[in-house]
């Protein structure tokens, strides 16, 4: 790295541009930057370095660069001199070159090269603070590498851990070590002398990055009774504060304090603790919205790799106590900490339990029935002859992989591994689209049966539905697949009760933008317009009935048959879903409990209106056939008279 701060013992405002040959090198002693251009055969590699230490390099894509102390006093600034560049090695990944006293090694971001950098970091460290400096440079270097691939992230954590311990490992007496990173600061405390009988927890200091972050910086008290085992020669505590906690956000967390790291030494871990340890942060944002809450969180590092959503921030083993700006964590074990800005979405454990109940109780009874509905479909051939029977079993097709995938969803979460987590996750998905897809259909048959009424033979009218109906959320569902190596949709996420510390895990969508501008906005559409073909079969509905009752005995007994038959198109088109919309944004436990019971429940609804809907076929087949018996024995019956068809939805 070049010692930039060299260049702020040189006054003026000098600038040197060597432009005399293809490479150049250009000083400016204001900004104090370094700018070298080099140019090769076929590519050109350019390097900025400012007195932040922020060294970038682009060599066609991203690149991490190493580069030994340079001696600008050497150089003469009043004039123009060309810095001798000679290349040592040059390859399609990587490239080392030589100019003036320095030596530069510019690596390719990609994936393979930079691990392999890391674990010979990690496997041969040399000096604690340089090799810590150095897998931090890679990371800010290779900021879009590490940003899109959560596993390099994950690596980099794990050898950042390893590092800060081989730096604890340093023999220390009396004043605890301080080092400062500029990304990170840790100080390293020597407990050995804990024979205090009267206090339970030693009280260290975290710390400071920078002066003015002073404010913000926790306070920490760590339990002596977990220190007790150790041997006083090794009971070493390292306390680490971050500039940024970026490195530990995978799902855009909203992070409300410093994040800090406790360790001691040798690798061991706290964790299980008798005395919990106690933490106080103070908030950098004083304003909380409006449905959101603080909670003291820890940053699962040790968590299953092949399910993401094990391994990021969790809530089990902290208790939160708020008091105005500060926030108090207690916790029973010590990782990486922070206080995190969550929406107050959670369910107390007995509702949860609860609800759970009436889902999976729900689903079954709809899985069972809807296999009955196509069972029955497939061996009866008038059922099959009608579209309106054929649009029902689909939906009940689509509900029966809905409630078997949600059956099987804790299941497929709890075996660990991702492949089948994502299989079902995507399955839940695609049935789900389907499920809104064909309420939607039932919808437009709904409106063409009993409003237009005229001109509604369509060619190949159940081909064309079915296409869309298991056709467009199956495009859906595997472009979403398809960019999995660029960004995972599905997955294994975690829901949180609200009174205790207990997670669940489940096999779903786990980018938060992508559910709700996919599965909100296409139901939302769909739900608008259901709700107006409801609407106006219900207007027409009540005006043949009150046009055709007018007269006629049993008004009443028409009236609530025509409610039941509103009620089951209710059923029939989804709008039992929209009440996801009514607790939106905060838990209404009335509106979820209606919600679960309404929808799990849904394929058994549709099998009773189908069977409703036999039934009365079954009675006007006989009418017809019993009518077109008197017909045939009576000539006193004019020819011209006309009697109602058969339409499924009266």
């Amino acid at each position: 790295m070049f010692p930039l701060r060299l260049l702020l013992l040189i006054s003026g405002t000098l600038a040197m541009n060597c432009s005399n040959s293809d490479d150049t090198f250009y000083f400016n002693t204001t900004t104090g930057e370094i700018s070298m251009t080099i140019n090769l055969p076929n590519k050109t590699i350019t390097i900025n370095d400012k007195a932040d230490d922020d060294l970038k390099c682009f060599w066609f894509i991203e690149s991490y660069v190493e580069c030994t102390s340079m001696n600008l006093t050497s150089i003469n600034l009043t004039e123009c001199q060309t810095a001798q560049i000679s290349v040592v090695q040059n390859s399609t990944s990587k490239l080392i070159f030589n100019i003036s006293s320095s030596m530069c090694e510019v690596t390719k971001c990609t994936g393979t090269a930079i691990t392999a950098l890391m674990r010979e970091i990690q496997d041969h460290p040399s000096e604690g603070p340089k090799d810590l400096k150095r897998v931090l440079n890679m990371r800010n270097m290779c900021a879009d590498l590490f940003k899109n691939d959560w596993t390099m992230r994950m690596m980099f954590i794990g050898v950042e851990r390893g590092l800060i311990h081989n730096m604890m490992n340093i023999s220390i007496t009396g004043e605890p070590v301080y080092y400062n990173l500029r990304n990170l600061a840790l100080t390293v405390f020597n407990l050995t002398n804990l024979t205090s009988a009267d206090d339970k927890m030693v009280k260290i200091k975290a710390p400071e990055l920078l002066p003015e972050n002073n404010s913000y910086i926790p306070e920490t008290w760590i339990p002596i009774d977990a220190l007790q085992n150790i041997p006083e020669e090794n009971r070493r505590v390292g306390v680490v504060t971050y500039k940024s906690p970026n490195q530990f956000l995978f799902k855009e967390e909203l992070v409300r304090t410093m994040a800090i790291r406790i360790e001691v030494d040798g690798g061991r871990q706290l964790q299980n603790l008798i005395t919990p340890l106690k933490m106080k942060f103070k908030l950098l944002d004083l304003i909380i919205p409006v449905n959101y809450s603080l909670s003291c969180q820890y940053f699962n590092e040790y968590g299953n790799i092949n399910l993401p959503d094990t391994v990021f921030w969790k809530t089990d083993g902290c208790v939160t106590k708020i008091n105005d700006s500060v926030v108090e964590c207690i916790c029973n074990h010590a990782t990486p900490f922070a206080v995190l800005l969550i929406a107050d979405l959670s369910i107390d454990g007995v509702h949860w339990q609860v609800l759970s109940y009436i889902s999976y109780i729900g689903c079954g009874l709809s899985a069972f029935f809807t296999a009955i509905s196509f069972l029955t479909y497939v061996i009866t051939t008038n059922s099959r002859a009608d579209n309106a029977n054929s649009i029902h079993v689909s939906l009940s097709g689509a509900l029966f992989l809905l409630n078997t995938s949600f059956l099987l969803n804790e299941w497929g979460a709890s075996l660990g591994i991702r492949g089948v987590c994502v299989f079902i996750a995507a399955a839940i998905h695609y049935s789900l689209l389907s499920c809104f897809t064909w309420m939607a259909i039932e919808a437009v048959h709904l409106y063409l049966l009993l409003v237009k009424v005229f001109n509604t033979y369509y060619r190949h009218y159940m081909a064309k539905l079915s296409a869309i109906g298991w056709g467009l959320p199956g495009i859906v569902v595997g472009v979403s697949l398809a960019v999995k190596d660029i960004k995972p949709l599905y997955g294994p996420t975690e829901m949180t009760m609200a009174d205790t510390n207990r997670t669940n895990t489940i096999c779903w969508i786990t980018d938060i933008p992508f559910f709700y501008s996919m599965n909100l906005a296409y139901f939302t559409i769909i739900f608008v317009l259901n709700s107006g073909i409801l609407l106006t079969v219900t207007t027409r509905i009540c005006q043949l009935q009150r046009y055709g009752s007018k007269g006629k005995p049993g008004k009443a007994s028409l009236a609530w048959k025509d409610i039941g038959t509103v009620l089951g198109l209710t059923c029939l088109l989804g709008i039992t879903w929209g009440l996801a919309f009514l607790s939106y944004g905060y838990v209404n436990l009335p509106i979820l409990y209606l919600f679960s019971i309404f929808n799990s429940l849904q394929g058994f609804f549709i099998f009773l209106w189908i069977c409703g809907t036999a039934r009365k076929d079954r009675e006007r087949a006989a009418n017809t056939k019993s009518t077109s018996a008197a017909l045939n024995t009576s000539t006193a019956k004019p020819k011209e008279e006309m009697f109602p068809g058969n339409n499924p939805y009266q």
